[in-house]
């Protein structure tokens, strides 16, 4: 049953997502026809910088639009077809939580490719040379070089995906308690608050499980490794997983608490 609800909630979004979909597509490929006629390095790193802006631009828009279409298929007008099916609320939510997902992600995953892709353009335009003239300046300073800060930044954008994750579950359990007395009276108002609110109170709370607990992923030039301690004895880059091991946790944990209300407290005007 959860995979037809899937299937259908797919198809039925398409329609919502394919409008951004097209137009990042047409940007990227501007970008990259722009690209081919100009041919002169500097004017492909721009173009590439161009592609990452527009798929930036068009995961943001994807985000909103998931929790419209949340919103619109759960609570308003859809809502009467949606909470009347013969199936049990907790697969629906898990239904509307993963195809909304995987539109994000998709748009998402392309973004870190253009990311890893940027990047090389431009140590490519920057050459072996100029790049280990960089690295000894760094070195002087003691700050990671290029190719560690490259790989740290590419890093980062695979752990902020427990982040989104986060942030869309926040997003619906602010949608759903604003369809309770009395917040339902503060309107639009009252559900970016609670957005906030939960996603900022959530984040805190993360940090300060991950100062408890300290895992960190560290990357150098020459390993990535995994360690409790927080000092650096070399010029690296370091991550904290326990909060992102958080994060994902509490995104799951997030369900329940909507599945209650949408059973015992939801009542569609």
């Amino acid at each position: 049953m959860f995979g037809k609800l899937l299937k259908n909630d797919l198809k039925a979004q398409w329609f919502s997502v394919s409008a951004i979909y097209l137009c990042a597509f047409i940007a990227v490929v501007v970008c990259e026809i722009g690209a081919n006629v100009l041919k002169e390095q500097k004017q492909i790193v721009l173009c590439g910088g161009g592609v990452c802006l527009a798929l930036l631009i068009a995961s943001v828009t994807t985000l909103i639009t998931v929790a419209i279409m949340f919103k619109n298929t759960m609570f308003g007008n859809a809502g009467y077809l949606t909470l009347t099916l013969p199936v049990k609320t907790g697969s629906l939510l898990a239904s509307k939580t993963v195809s909304g997902l995987i539109w994000i992600f998709t748009v998402y995953a392309l973004l870190i490719g253009s990311l890893v892709l940027w990047f090389y353009q431009i140590k490519t335009l920057l050459g072996d040379q100029m790049t280990d003239a960089i690295n000894g300046i760094l070195n002087i300073f003691g700050v990671p070089t290029v190719k560690t800060i490259t790989l740290g930044v590419i890093i980062i954008c695979i752990l902020f995906a427990a982040i989104i994750l986060l942030a869309v579950q926040c997003m619906y359990l602010s949608l759903t308690l604003s369809q309770i007395k009395p917040i339902s009276s503060f309107g639009k108002f009252g559900t970016i608050v609670l957005f906030f609110v939960l996603a900022g109170g959530l984040l805190s709370l993360s940090g300060t499980v991950s100062n408890m607990l300290p895992l960190n992923v560290v990357i150098s030039d020459t390993a990535i490794r995994f360690t409790s301690n927080v000092g650096l004895t070399e010029a690296a880059m370091s991550y904290r997983l326990t909060g992102t091991f958080f994060n994902i946790i509490a995104s799951i944990a997030l369900h329940f608490p909507m599945k209650f209300l949408i059973n015992k407290k939801i009542n569609l005007k």
